[in-house]
C-alpha cells in the first residue's frame, strides 16, 4: 500500500477546494466530507473549516440534509453590445431559450416612433425565457420589423437573435440606448423565473440601431436580481480629449 502524501495545511486544503470548484458547474454537488477527508487525508473537522471559509466567501453552499454545492455566482454582464448568449458562454453556461410567444401584428403609435417606421407596419412580437445552464435567468420582449427579417421563424430563436439577424440578413446592431430600472416581477414573471415576489429584479429597456443608424429592434428585458449583475466602464471623454492633444 502506497503511503498517503503529507496532510495539506489549512491554505493548501482551501486552495485545493477553492480549484475544485473552479472546475465544477454551479450547482453541482460535492464529494461528502468523509470522501474528501479521506481522498485528501485530513481531519474532518480540519475539512469543514475550509469548507466553512469557501461559504462565507460565496463559492460553496450548504443545504441541510442534502450536502455542499457549488454556488451559482451573478452573471457579470458588462454594458454593451454583447448578447445573452455571449454573457452565459463567459460565464462557462450554456445558453438556451424557450419561446414563449412569437407572433405579429400592427406597430402602435408608440412603437412606430420607436422603430421609425411607418405606421401599421407589421412588427415580430417575440418573448423568450433566457436559461443559462438550464436554469432561468431573464424574461426577454423583443420588438422588430417585419420587413427587417422576412422569414424570421420561431424554431431561429433557441439561440442568440443577435447572430441569427447577423448572420441571415446582414443586421448587426452597433449602437443601443439603455434603461435600467429596479423592479419586482408580476405574479406571471415570478412563476416563469421560477422566483418569490420579493426577489429584486433588474429591467432593461434597450433600442437597438445598427451602422447607418436605423434602429433594428427595441427591447425590454426582466433579469433576476440574484442572478445578474451588470457593470459599465465611465471615462472622462473630455479629459482624456485634452491629455490626448497635449504634446510630447
Amino acid at each position: 500500500m502506497l503511503p498517503r502524501s503529507k496532510a495539506p495545511t489549512n491554505e493548501l486544503l482551501r486552495g485545493r477546494l477553492r480549484e475544485m470548484v473552479s472546475e465544477l458547474r454551479a450547482g453541482t454537488r460535492l464529494p461528502s466530507e468523509r470522501d474528501l477527508a479521506t481522498e485528501w487525508a485530513v481531519a474532518r473537522m480540519t475539512l469543514r473549516a475550509a469548507i466553512d471559509v469557501l461559504v462565507s466567501e460565496g463559492l460553496l453552499e450548504r443545504r441541510h440534509g442534502s450536502g455542499t454545492y457549488v454556488a451559482f455566482s451573478p452573471v457579470l454582464r458588462m454594458l454593451g453590445l454583447t448578447s445573452f448568449s455571449q454573457d452565459m458562454r463567459s460565464r462557462g453556461l450554456v445558453p438556451s431559450s424557450r419561446v414563449l410567444e412569437f407572433r405579429t401584428f400592427e406597430a402602435n403609435h408608440t412603437l412606430t416612433e420607436q422603430l421609425q417606421i411607418p405606421a401599421g407596419s407589421p412588427v415580430f412580437a417575440i418573448t423568450r425565457l433566457r436559461l443559462g445552464g438550464g436554469e432561468p435567468m431573464a424574461i426577454e420582449n423583443v420588438r422588430i420589423p417585419v420587413a427587417y427579417a422576412p422569414r424570421l421563424r420561431a424554431t431561429d430563436l433557441e439561440g442568440s437573435l443577435y447572430e441569427v439577424l447577423a448572420a441571415r440578413y446582414k443586421i448587426v446592431a452597433s449602437a443601443a440606448s439603455v434603461l435600467i430600472e429596479p423592479t419586482l416581477a408580476d405574479e406571471r414573471s415570478c412563476a416563469i423565473l421560477n422566483i418569490d415576489g420579493r426577489q429584486a429584479c433588474l429591467r432593461l429597456r434597450m433600442v437597438d440601431a445598427d451602422r447607418t443608424g436605423r434602429v433594428v429592434m427595441v427591447a425590454t428585458c426582466l433579469y433576476r436580481g440574484d442572478r445578474y449583475q451588470l457593470r459599465a466602464e465611465v471615462t472622462d471623454n473630455h479629459a482624456t480629449l485634452n491629455r490626448a492633444q497635449v504634446p510630447s
